[in-house]
């Protein structure tokens, strides 16, 4: 009888560093390429680790809400004002689309 092959520790594997934050931590997103061509997405804060088609399945960008499951407007950005206080490369942020600002404005009357 053959033994199953052990799974190798996360150490042992290459990881490329993505630029993405984790929804759980806001930990960097890490990815790796299996042998088989998929994609594992591990945050290298508090170890989070799913499979999936890209970054969307650990980042703060695939904030889904309510029953109907809409985009939150959460994007992984990078920060544009670091500061000693706030050193994070990457942050996340709400991004308003021009649409939803547009319907926004409509919706309030003008002073």
């Amino acid at each position: 009888m053959v033994a199953p092959p052990k799974k190798a520790p996360p150490e042992e594997f290459s990881w490329r560093i993505t630029k993405h934050v984790c929804r759980a931590c806001m930990g960097r997103v890490l990815m790796r390429e299996t042998f088989e061509g998929r994609r594992v997405y591990r945050c290298s804060n508090c170890g989070i680790e799913r499979e999936g088609r890209s970054e969307l399945a650990l980042c703060c960008c695939g904030i889904r809400f309510g029953k109907a499951q809409r985009d939150a407007g959460i994007r992984c950005l990078p920060n544009p004002m670091r500061t000693p206080e706030c050193m994070s490369e990457i942050i996340a942020q709400e991004v308003v689309h021009s649409n939803q600002l547009r319907r926004r404005e409509e919706a309030q009357p003008d002073e």
